[in-house]
């Protein structure tokens, strides 16, 4: 199985392949830290290392950085690609924008997201614990594998939903619900957003998952 992760600061429309997600938001307004999370699986501020090519490594998958001709188990991690190039690839292609608030975000997998669009909560650091779960990978909530990110998996086949909340340092985004820079829509939900957030902030305070 090949499985590709294309990162860009700003993708090109041309990039994005397969299911688009119109409600993604990146975890952190620097690339670098976004790029950091959507290569763990895990919010920025726990500063983690463990990154998704040692994983896909560790499971028997040839990681590359490049779009040659490769063994049956191919793991790419792509940065600022042609998109031209993804157009070569088979199998599974991941693709994410990492700057700016919203994300430009798509993932195309044979058979089962190969078009159209999907407006659940979702953000770019659920693009490891994904791939990993289509690559067989147990990233069940319990399993030795944990990730911030959501395996997306039953989104895109069952149409599950995405995430209840994500997190950022200047706030906490729900569907219905946000709080950033201490200003919440609506007023009303202000103190179970603001319980969210500072709940959140001490569990990034533990550090790193894996």
């Amino acid at each position: 199985m090949d499985i590709t992760l294309a990162t860009f600061d700003h993708a090109p429309e041309s990039a994005l392949r397969g299911m688009h997600f119109a409600n993604a938001w990146v975890p952190a307004p620097s690339y670098a830290a976004s790029r950091r999370a959507v290569l763990t699986g895990q919010y920025p501020q726990r500063g983690a290392t463990t990154r998704i090519t040692e994983i896909f490594k560790a499971a028997g998958f040839e990681v590359r950085e490049d779009t040659q001709p490769a063994s049956s188990q191919v793991f790419r991690l792509l940065e600022q690609p042609n998109p031209q190039l993804l157009d070569t690839l088979d199998g599974v292609v991941a693709v994410s924008s990492l700057q700016g608030d919203k994300a430009a975000m798509s993932l195309l997998w044979p058979g089962v997201a190969e078009s159209g669009e999907c407006t659940e909560l979702v953000s770019p650091i659920d693009l490891a614990p994904t791939l990993a779960a289509i690559a067989g990978l147990d990233v069940r909530p319990n399993a030795p594998l944990s990730f911030d990110g959501l395996n997306l998996v039953p989104v895109l086949r069952y149409g599950a939903s995405g995430h209840a909340a994500l997190f950022f340092d200047n706030g906490v985004r729900m569907q219905d619900a946000v709080l950033v820079d201490e200003s919440a829509t609506p007023p009303s939900a202000l103190p179970r957003l603001r319980e969210e957030w500072e709940t959140w902030k001490r569990f990034m305070a533990l550090g790193p998952l894996q």
